[in-house]
């Protein structure tokens, strides 16, 4: 009898731990409320990739296609999500009493995940369509499972296709899935349905050694007499070594959680710490989901994430997170396992390709990462601040920054260069090379001044990424010298060396380190980009994790904290000269002019550099004395949405825009979209130009609205973009809006100046409809000389995502001498031909996109992410940065050739490509010297 009471506490035991974790929240209520059935369907938007638009369709694929890895993931209510919001603060609030209380993935199931009963409706769903239920995430907000492509069809009316893209093979779904309405209002993604996955950016080299040389090992090269990094140089540069060598610190008992998409060489990883004196340590794998394989395309980029991550930490665990998507099954998998204390991912996308629903998708689970106690590093990006240009040579696609590093729930790591200054060979800050054969395994002296990375050239963009969200709010935690008053997150956070050539980083690879780091033909592998910087910080947090004896959750309140500290000099390598800015190419975005866009390092934050680098022992010795910044934001939880409108035209602008602002409760009817009547929001709104401040707040009035006016008399010539931020209230979290366009772009208001010689250019939109294939009723433009402005106007056309489509201007420049209008005929076809002619054609050949317009998640290998997340409705998120309700940004693809002709061989018949059905933005620039406008035309095919 004894025993039987004794065993009935002890099972209470868990329980009662559960509901004291939880702060005694209640029992997560059901959500499906009705039948799942066949009846009333809600289509999940935009899930289409943007490469299998772009992709030739080889028709669909077999019904005995096996697709195995899908998932389901599912939202949280308003409710949970205000719950999570304040847990999220109250985590990193030392006074708080939740303070470093972390979640485990059950607790957090428990109150923020979907109910069981809700949970057991959807697996018995998913099984009656025939799938197999693989697993169900212990936070209760993700549900695995496999089936064919005849099943996806039956139960989300979707086909899977067959598809070629740059010669690879892919498969992918063309529609938007269809969910019965009893679960659509649950579920805010489906993956695994297309097989497009991101895309190594690291910048890999082999140094060849010069035949006439002996084979000597160091690091000052014997051979060129040029600098290489070695884990033994890092610590030199970055003062790890006292903490190595005084405190013991070295990463014991911590670990690194590193993500990828491809097997990888053990033997490797081994040679590399070898080679760098580091004792052994063999990482642990983990596979989720089926076998990717070795893909040579990611196998460089696992290798240097691994032994870089477990370069400064030498003695932290390395587990290899491995899946065939390292974001949509490998990032998830380790957050809801909750795998490791620290997560390092080293790829990413151009954030503006993603979407905000997309974009919110991934944010609940970075959020579940910090509840857990998980720190989330990621890459700022290897293209400067026109992220959207990876792999190009000049930028086309205006300012712009990387995912998932511009999420306020992980820490952005940018990228820096040495700047030894004149002193001749770098003798100041490193050791010559010897005429010795033994290993030399460091030549760095100490410390070197930096500048941010920028190794552009005319053979493409090569710098550290870095700038301003287009869609997260700016955290309450982002404050300090230097941070920018401009509402938005910034990034990066902090920077580490990263160049490529000045000075690259050694690593191992395919049996590359057979003597020491050379290879037997005695050259070295060689690599850059924050995609090496990023695990490198990774890894001095572990060192910080050892010292603290705690997990860290977001890292950034507490970098912030140090930042404005008393030890700000000393922590912090400030970097005050050099800039990430890229070349760009005249009339594109955020470059009216021509000449480069970017920032420039300053005093203090930067968005080219972030805090600067870091000195690892007194960030390490100096954490957990810091005071987190953010942890007194009054912000209301419940969501609010910004709308900002004009009754304007937004083109030919010389005097002022009157603008219309309107702030509501921005929580939705899942199912329906509909947006929930709430309270009135009050407060402020503050009007944005180029995302910088004019002009004062204007308040809401009783109805949540306000009206102003935007003198446009002190704006330059040329394309501005136009938005709101909503201040927040005790009730309601702030949110951002931009004046847009009909079809829901974000609008560029055109401004003619009123004094200089300038002109206007109209109309600001027009419509085209046409059917594939055939050629649309022209579009008159016409130029209006202001304040006598004489020249040529020359006119080209670029479209916002890859089409099939030809174009003429007739004629194709226009000179003005005199007050008189003049007008231009531009015609589109909604095909495409390699026949002789003077049409310029709106995309590039499968070539050309995957080195040049296209944003290199729509013309490489792949990327999920692109259109993984397919809840149309964004949420806005009270401390941690919040997204812009309706805010679209129209940068998918842009893929303009200017008027390049493309022709056939004498008699050969032309080749004609019709294009796809869809909608399209073109944007028609209009260019005399330095003086640019444009005007959108919307294309649509049917």
């Amino acid at each position: 009898m004894r025993r039987s009471s004794l065993s009935g506490k002890l099972f209470l035991l868990p329980l009662l731990a559960l509901i004291c974790a939880t702060g005694s929240q209640a029992a997560v209520k059901n959500r499906i409320t009705r039948a799942i059935g066949d009846g009333v369907s809600v289509a999940l938007a935009h899930t289409v990739p943007a490469r299998a638009l772009a992709a030739s369709d080889l028709g669909a694929a077999p019904d005995s296609l096996k697709l195995t890895d899908l998932s389901m993931s599912f939202n949280r209510t308003a409710g949970q999500q205000s719950d999570l919001d304040q847990l999220l603060v109250d985590l990193q609030d030392p006074a708080s009493a939740h303070y470093h209380k972390w979640l485990t993935p059950a607790q957090f199931g428990a109150r923020f995940g979907l109910s069981i009963a809700d949970l057991d409706k959807v697996t018995s769903w998913l099984s009656s369509k025939g799938f197999t239920v693989t697993g169900t995430a212990v936070s209760n907000n993700q549900i695995t499972f496999s089936g064919t492509a005849a099943q996806v069809k039956q139960a989300f009316a979707t086909t899977i296709h067959a598809l070629t893209l740059n010669g690879e093979q892919h498969i992918g779904n063309l529609t938007d899935p269809i969910l019965p309405e009893g679960i659509s209002g649950v579920v805010t993604t489906i993956t695994g349905l297309n097989d497009f996955k991101l895309q190594s950016r690291a910048r890999f080299s082999t140094v060849a050694a010069p035949t006439s040389d002996a084979l000597h090992p160091q690091f000052t090269s014997s051979q060129t007499g040029n600098h290489y990094v070695s884990p033994g140089d890092f610590n030199a540069i970055y003062d790890v070594n006292n903490l190595l060598t005084t405190s013991n610190i070295t990463g014991q008992g911590i670990t690194i959680a590193v993500l990828g998409q491809t097997d990888i060489s053990l033997s490797d990883v081994a040679a590399f710490r070898a080679a760098a004196g580091l004792p052994a340590n063999v990482p642990t794998i983990r596979l989720f989901g089926t076998d990717p394989g070795t893909s040579t395309g990611d196998l460089g980029e696992a290798q240097l994430d691994i032994e870089w991550s477990g370069a400064i930490a030498k003695n932290a665990s390395i587990l290899y997170i491995n899946s065939r998507d390292v974001l949509g099954i490998s990032m998830i998998q380790a957050i809801t396992n909750n795998v490791a204390p620290i997560i390092t991912i080293s790829y990413g996308l151009c954030e503006s390709a993603a979407g905000t629903a997309n974009l919110d998708g991934f944010n609940q689970f970075f959020q579940q990462a910090n509840a857990q106690g998980q720190t989330i590093l990621g890459p700022t990006g290897d293209s400067g601040a026109t992220d959207c240009d990876y792999n190009s040579a000049t930028a086309s696609q205006g300012l712009a920054i990387d995912f998932p590093s511009s999420s306020p729930f992980v820490t952005a790591v940018g990228g820096t260069m040495f700047n030894e200054g004149a002193t001749t060979g770098g003798t100041t800050y490193w050791n010559a090379a010897t005429s010795s054969t033994a290993d030399f395994v460091a030549s760095a002296k100490g410390p070197i001044p930096e500048v941010p990375w920028n190794e552009s050239s005319t053979g493409g963009l090569a710098s550290g990424g870095g700038g301003f969200s287009s869609f997260f709010t700016k955290p309450a935690w982002q404050v300090g010298t230097g941070v920018p008053a401009d509402f938005a997150r910034d990034v990066p956070d902090v920077s580490l060396n990263a160049a490529a050539s000045h000075d690259g980083y050694l690593y191992c690879s395919s049996g590359s380190c057979s003597n020491g780091f050379r290879n037997a033909a005695n050259g070295l592998n060689v690599v850059g980009g924050t995609s090496v910087s990023t695990p490198a910080f990774a890894s001095i947090l572990a060192l910080v994790e050892q010292k603290t004896g705690s997990r860290i959750g977001n890292a950034n309140p507490t970098i912030y904290g140090l930042a404005g500290g008393s030890n700000s000099a000393a922590i912090f390598h400030d970097i005050i000269s050099g800039s990430n800015s890229s070349p760009c190419a005249q009339g594109t975005p955020n470059c009216p002019n021509g000449g480069s866009i970017g920032y420039t390092a300053i005093a203090g934050y930067d968005r080219a550099s972030g805090w600067g680098s870091v000195d690892a022992t007194l960030l390490v010795n100096n954490w957990a004395s810091a005071t987190p910044t953010g942890i007194g934001s009054t912000t209301g939880t419940l969501i609010s949405a910004t709308t900002v409108s004009s009754t304007s035209a937004l083109c030919a602008v010389t005097a002022s825009v009157p603008l219309s602002i309107t702030v509501v409760n921005g929580t939705f009817n899942q199912s329906t979209g509909v947006a929930i009547v709430g309270p009135v929001p009050a407060g402020t709104v503050q009007i944005l130009v180029d995302n910088v401040a004019v002009g004062i707040p204007v308040a809401l009035d009783a109805t949540g609205k306000a009206t102003t006016t935007l003198n446009t008399a002190t704006l330059a010539s040329g394309g501005h973009a136009i938005s709101a931020v909503y201040s927040g209230s005790t009730t309601y979290a702030s949110s951002r809006g931009s004046v847009l366009r009909s079809n829901g772009a974000v609008a560029s208001v055109d401004v003619v100046s009123g004094t200089a010689k300038d002109f206007g250019f109209t109309p600001c939109s027009a419509p085209v409809t046409v059917k594939s294939g055939a050629v649309a009723t022209a579009v008159t433009l016409t130029v209006t000389p202001a304040n006598g402005f004489t020249g040529t106007v020359t006119f080209s056309a670029n479209s916002d995502t890859a089409v099939s489509a030809n174009y003429t201007f007739a004629p194709t420049s226009v000179t003005i001498s005199s007050a008189a209008v003049a007008t231009t005929s531009f015609t589109l076809t909604a095909y495409q031909s390699s026949a002789k002619g003077v049409t310029g054609q709106l995309a590039p050949s499968a070539t050309q996109q995957s080195r040049n317009h296209i944003p290199w998640f729509a013309a490489g290998s792949g990327a999920t992410f692109a259109c993984l997340f397919l809840i149309v409705l964004p949420r806005r998120r009270r401390w941690a940065g919040l997204l812009a309700v309706f805010l679209s940004v129209s940068v998918f693809g842009a893929s303009g050739c200017g008027s390049s002709t493309s022709s056939a061989g004498g008699g050969t018949t032309p080749t004609i490509t019709n294009a796809k059905p869809g909608t399209y933005n073109i944007t028609i620039s209009a260019v005399s010297g330095t003086t640019v406008h444009s005007a959108v035309v919307t294309f649509v095919v049917q």
